[in-house]
């Protein structure tokens, strides 16, 4: 587990991926991303959700033949997100995703359910590990209290889009104007993140302006992780990381004096 958690807590970019089409999950293994994401809550359709999840383990022997982790974001528990998990947890997925987190009860729940399948299993207890995404704003205003509700919590989600539509920001703001009235809560959430000891995905970037900018100002601000959901955005994603942390290197050097 320690191995698991240590490749999670180095993983730059999580590209999100629909669970029903086995061409595009198998690509993925592929494109460079640093972790892998099935995700049935938006990227599936809802009636081939439970191929998905057949397909789910397939995709996790691959990753892990390739030294990466297999994840999955599934449905609020209360919809299909329990059924869901039962179906794909013999796959041993590392993280499990949750969306529209907004209360304790929702992580709560969602760590006895997985107690419950690791011990069935006779898996590790508390190797699989969750996500919260945060896409609205109640769920980013109570964000230092629900991330540290589970010890199996290790990472967050800000959820840009949903976001936007959760503020009602209407779809005449000019897009410059939408990305400003979101960054407040990016800055937010990653300085809870940070303050709760893990680890800040930024939301994804679907914009019509250059990525190369709003990237630059994340890494910046000090995210160091970003969900992806156009492969064509991983240079730039890990570039900018690269850049960042030779520059941080850079900084800690001191050069020799020359003797005079």
């Amino acid at each position: 587990m320690d191995r698991q958690l240590e490749l999670m807590a180095q993983a730059a970019s999580w590209l999100f991926l629909p669970g029903h089409l086995p061409q595009r999950l198998e690509q993925a293994q592929a494109c460079g991303a640093h972790a892998l994401v099935v995700d049935l809550e938006e990227f599936t359709p809802k009636d081939q959700q439970r191929q998905a999840c057949q397909a789910f383990y397939d995709f996790a022997d691959a990753c892990r033949a390739r030294h990466r982790l297999p994840m999955v974001r599934i449905n609020r528990l209360e919809d299909s997100g329990a059924h869901e998990l039962k179906l794909l947890m013999a796959a041993r997925p590392a993280a499990v995703f949750l969306p529209r987190v907004e209360q304790p009860a929702q992580l709560q729940a969602l760590a006895a359910l997985l107690d419950a399948c690791e011990a069935e299993l006779d898996m590790t207890p508390g190797s699989t590990v969750i996500v919260p995404t945060l896409e609205s704003r109640t769920g980013l205003e109570r964000a230092g209290e629900l991330l540290v509700v589970s010890p199996r919590l290790r990472a967050a989600l800000i959820g840009t889009g949903d976001l936007a539509t959760d503020l009602q920001l209407p779809p005449e703001m000019p897009f410059e104007t939408r990305i400003e009235t979101i960054r407040p809560y990016r800055e937010r959430f990653l300085a809870d993140c940070q303050a709760a000891g893990v680890q800040a995905i930024d939301g994804p970037w679907s914009a019509p302006l250059p990525f190369e900018q709003d990237q630059n100002w994340s890494v910046a601000l000090g995210f160091r992780a970003r969900c992806v959901v156009n492969t064509e955005q991983l240079p730039a994603l890990h570039l900018s990381l690269n850049n960042k942390q030779k520059d941080s290197s850079d900084s800690h050097h001191t050069p020799e004096r020359n003797n005079p």
